[in-house]
């Protein structure tokens, strides 16, 4: 019986665990998915020389 509830009690602790770091790992791709987005953004439009908001070109 204790052995049973030890593997039980292991189980859980290893589900939170995992549930844990899921949720944590998402929220550090989310925001590092949005800093890499900006970053590219702001290196296509310097690339393409043309504002992505306005089409104003920057060569002339």
């Amino acid at each position: 019986m204790t052995e049973l509830l030890m593997m039980a009690l292991f189980l859980l602790v290893v589900l939170i665990g995992y549930a844990l770091g899921r949720r944590v790992g998402h929220v550090a791709g989310m925001r590092e998915g949005r800093i890499l987005s900006h970053i590219e953004l702001r290196e296509e439009s310097l690339r393409k020389g043309v504002c992505p908001i306005c089409d104003k070109s920057y060569l002339q």
